[in-house]
This record gives structure tokens, sequence and C-alpha cells, in this order.
């Protein structure tokens, strides 16, 4: 197709597979290292009516499984409910996030959700207690099994299945999760609080001016941090045939500091801005420090830069400022995630120097941020994406565990699983695993520890 986002490395594999005994092309994989690094992603089954990239597709989970140094790769779609109405048509029925389009009702059974956009759950893929989920944009999200089976829509203990956004965040010291929700129908964001058994707890509403997306938010020790964009939801425009989401600089940025104790929420007001991401938010000395990748406006346009930046937050003063921390174009910033919502020191992102010839992400950057220094693992090349931490077994240090990432090498139309050692990223990988097929340019994944080896 002539969409960029549906060729190259972003064309969809539609073949689900599975396969043991990878080979080990450099390095080794840690004898001590047992989980299962797992990646979901837009991954179209049949071709799409509009598609907006990251926004629309059919989640494809894709699960490389390491065991007394050995790995095993396979992959699966998630079977939601609206992956079940196109296959049952044999052709792509919804329209995009950006465009619905009206479906025809005959095609849907009775009970089914007749509504145009479609969930696909296709935007990261988390573990809770013991429940795998593969979450969407703040919808239904469908619980999994270790060996990628759909289970169904996951309820949290309630009589329905409960809507949560695609990053979510464990509190450090209860074990508690927190999500967020929004939607385009009302200017209302929820956040929603689980127990570590994976049980809905409670949840609170904060007002809008307008219905907005809010991708990600922050967690720290004591506070929720809800930092809003004017990316807002336009039916009007989109009645007129304009995308859905609209950029409204003129409504402001809105920061809501929410205490975790029940006491009402402080909001900050200041020029706009956008964030996809966060890496990590913490408190220090009566602030809060949020690390995030910055964007001057939400657009669908190429070329906008995002780079990563620190905003300060003065909750007493209820104003903010943010600083560079590193000039390049990336996105995707991770931490050591046992250490979210508490002090950090190192985010890992890729980052894009040019030199691709697919134009992607070439290096992973180990950005300090307590002394500014920059380290890089360069790639050549081969394109990644995002890189998951994955911590050692017995570490104790921040930076003590690897990086993981799957690897493409366009020349060879072939992807490879990388390990990198978190605390030397520039050494030589620890680990480069070949895999049995063509891995899409993804979004969100994890490592998942404990995960033994499918029999």
């Amino acid at each position: 197709m002539d969409n960029p986002f549906l060729s190259g490395n972003y064309k969809p594999v539609l073949r689900e597979t599975d396969a043991r005994d990878l080979k080990v092309a450099a390095g080794h994989i840690p004898e001590d290292l047992r989980g299962v690094y797992m990646r979901n992603g837009p991954n179209p089954m049949f071709r799409p009516i509009h598609y907006a990239y990251p926004l629309d597709g059919d989640g494809m989970i894709h699960a490389v499984y390491l065991d007394g140094g050995k790995a095993r790769y396979r992959n699966r779609f998630v079977d939601t409910a609206s992956l079940a109405v196109e296959r049952r048509a044999g052709r792509a029925v919804y329209g995009s996030f950006t465009h619905p389009e009206p479906i025809d009702p005959a095609l849907f059974l009775d009970g089914e959700n007749t509504a145009p956009i479609k969930n696909g759950a296709f935007v990261n893929i988390i573990r809770h207690g013991e429940h795998l989920l593969a979450l969407n944009e703040a919808t239904i999200c469908y619980e999994m099994n270790e060996a990628l089976d759909t289970l169904g829509p996951w309820t949290a203990g309630t009589a329905q299945p409960v809507r949560l956004g695609a990053h979510n965040k464990r509190h450090p010291r209860t074990g508690d999760l927190h999500a967020i929700q929004y939607t385009w129908r009302e200017p209302i964001v929820k956040f929603h609080r689980f127990s570590p058994a994976g049980l809905l707890m409670d949840t609170l509403s904060l007002d809008l001016p307008m219905p907005t997306m809010v991708h990600d938010f922050v967690l720290t020790e004591r506070h929720l941090v809800l930092i809003a964009g004017p990316a807002v939801f336009d039916v009007e425009a989109m009645q007129a045939g304009r995308s859905m989401l609209q950029w409204r600089p003129d409504l402001g940025m809105r920061i809501a500091i929410v205490p975790l104790d029940g006491a009402a929420p402080t909001w900050i007001e200041g020029d706009p801005f956008f964030v996809y991401h966060f890496a990590n938010g913490f408190e220090r000395s009566g602030q809060i420090v949020v690390d995030y990748v910055h964007y001057e406006k939400f657009s669908f346009e190429a070329g906008q830069r995002s780079t990563l930046r620190r905003m300060t937050i003065d909750p007493v003063q209820r104003r903010f400022d943010t600083a560079s921390l590193l000039d390049e174009d990336t996105e995707f910033p991770r931490i050591n995630h046992l250490h979210e919502a508490l002090a950090t020191r190192y985010v890992y992102l890729p980052v894009a120097s040019g030199n691709n010839a697919t134009g992607g992400f070439d290096a992973l950057a180990r950005v300090d941020t307590e002394t500014g220094a920059v380290t890089k693992h360069d790639f050549g090349r081969l394109a990644i994406g995002e890189a998951a931490f994955v911590p050692r077994p017995g570490g104790t240090r921040e930076d003590d565990g690897y990086l993981a990432t799957f690897a493409y090498d366009a020349e060879r139309d072939a992807s490879s699983f990388v390990l990198l050692d978190a605390g030397r990223i520039d050494d030589e990988p620890v680990a480069v695993v070949e895999l049995p097929q063509r891995v899409p340019y993804g979004l969100h994944g994890n490592w998942i520890a404990g995960t033994r080896a499918l029999p």
C-alpha cells in the first residue's frame, strides 16, 4: 500500500509461528535469566479502510522466552471482539480511530458492541498479579496466558470488563496498580486503582475543558500527576471530514497533582506542549521531577522533533519549568521498572542519528540525568525500537541488568533479539538471537520474570 506505515518493516506479518532453540549469533544468553520478553504492536490482519499509525490495527504479541541459556520465539494475534467481526467478514470493516466508518449492523452478532471504533489491544502488554494484559488506548483490555492464547476481556473482579489506558503504574510500596481511562465522548479522565491481586479498588474522576487524549501519566510515592496537553476530540471536525483529534493550543496545558491520600487535587496551567510518554516521576525537596519526551504540539505531520526533557513542578507555587536532557530525536523512554515512582538516575531510549537507511532509530542511548552524560550503543544499519529493562537476578544497583529490544536488518529483511548490558551500553551485545521471521516495528513491551519456557 502507499501508506508508509503499512510497508517496509511496518508491513504486517500474518503468520503465527513457534520456534525452539533459536540460534545465538553473537555472545550468549545468561544462564540465570528465566522469563519472557513480550512486545505488542499494531498489525492489521486485513487491508485497512483507513489507517493512522500508531492509533489503529490489530494487536500482535511477539515473545522471546529465555530459560537456561536457550531462547524460544512465539507470536500470536490478540483475538479481540473487533477482530472476530472482521474474521467473519473476511475483510476490514472498521475505519480509523481518526476517521471512523459506519458499519453494517448485520455484521454483528447479538450482544456485540456495534461502536464504529475498533479496539485492537495493540499498544502494550503487562503483567499485574497473575494477569497478563494486552492493552489498547483507554478501552477494554484482554487477558492472555503465557502461551499467548487470548482468554477474553479482563473484569478485575467486577461484573463488566474494565477500561484502562496503555500505560499504567505500579506503586513501589503498596503494589497497587494505578491506571488511567479517558473517552472521546466526555471531558473526563478517570484514575483506577487495582489491588496487587488485580481487583478494582476505587476510581477517581477529573474534569477537563474538552475530551482529551491522555496517553500516559505520572505516579510518585505520594501523588498521581495528570499532564494534559490540548490534543482534543472534536466531533464537529470529524463530521466535516477532518481528523477527530485536533490540536487546540488556546486551551493551554493543564496539570493536576492528585494526592494519593484523598486530598483535593492541585491544578496548574501553563503554555501548551504535547507528550506521549513519561520515563518516570518522583518527589524531591518538595518538588515533583518528571522525565519525558517533549513535542511542541500534537500532529500527524512527519518531521516533528521529539526530545528528552526534565520537568520540575512546584505544587506550592503552582508552576513548572522544563530543561533539556537529550537534544536528539527520540521516543519510548524506559527506566528500570523496579524503581518506578522512586528517584531514578538513568533513562534508556532509542535515538535516530540519520545513518540508518530505513530512517528509523539506529542507536540506544543511556542518559545519566544527574551528570548529563550520554552513552550510546550504535546499531549501525539495524533499526530498533523501545528497549525494556531486564533486571539481573540478585542485582541491587539501578542499572544492574540488561536492555532487551528487537532489531531489524533491512538488507536481509530479517529481525533479531538483542540483549545489552544496561551498565555498559556501549559494549558488544550480551547476546544476539536470530528470529525465525521478521518482527515489524511495534510499540511497547515488558520483561516478565519467572516465566518458564513453554513445553
